[in-house]
């Protein structure tokens, strides 16, 4: 499942102010594989087969991490839909605080499962419902890739109704610049050291159903 479109990647590298590439240091400072949990899979061979279905945004993300710090990849389960969770770390850690920092680079399907991935609509009435599967059956493909877009982000969709201009806007609302906290060296999130903040972004329009 290839996301080629231009709209993707621009709103992907809003979320990946800053990123990583290249191998971790280890505790020791030697050279590791790619740190993290990854289930059933084998860390560097997800990544690549996450690269092979979205090239555009794990390039990208790639693309945003300097030579100090290292991807984290942690694969983990949310209302019965696996998903796998990118970091990027600072490759020093800070042993005053006890922790490492680092920045979230985006969720990603787990390889098989792509039907499952998507953001959720942020309908809080049965109109909002009803516009919300009118505009799947009408315009299936375009709403797909903004629930695969918006997914990628981790964030949620919402319609914003126009009654004058007769048209729907297709938001999607994620956090930015959320710093994580690796407490214990496994690559995988501890917690948050700061809460970043809320992102709106539309997606996309169409007439009013």
């Amino acid at each position: 499942m290839n996301l080629k479109t231009q709209g993707l990647l621009s709103v992907f590298g809003m979320a990946i102010a800053s990123a990583c590439v290249g191998l971790p240091l280890g505790a020791r400072g030697e050279v590791t594989a790619i740190v993290g949990n990854c289930g059933e899979f084998d860390c560097p061979e997800l990544l690549n087969e996450l690269q092979e279905s979205f090239p555009e945004a794990i390039a990208e993300a790639k693309s945003q991490c300097s030579d100090h710090q290292f991807i984290g990849m942690n694969l983990w389960e949310q209302n019965d839909s696996r998903r796998v969770s990118l970091a990027c770390w600072n490759a020093e850690r800070d042993n005053t605080a006890g922790y490492r920092e680092g920045v979230s680079l985006g969720l990603f399907p787990v390889p098989g499962e792509e039907d499952s991935f998507g953001s959720s609509w942020g309908c809080g009435d049965r109109l909002c419902e009803e516009q919300v599967n009118t505009l799947q059956e009408t315009y299936p493909e375009e709403m797909r890739n903004h629930e695969l877009q918006c997914g990628l982000l981790g964030g949620e969709l919402n319609l914003l109704v126009s009654e004058a201009e007769q048209k729907v806007d297709i938001q999607c609302v994620f956090s930015a610049g959320v710093i994580l906290v690796d407490t214990d060296d496994d690559g995988v999130s501890d917690g948050e050291n700061s809460r970043g903040t809320f992102v709106d972004n539309i997606l996309g329009s169409f007439p009013l159903p």
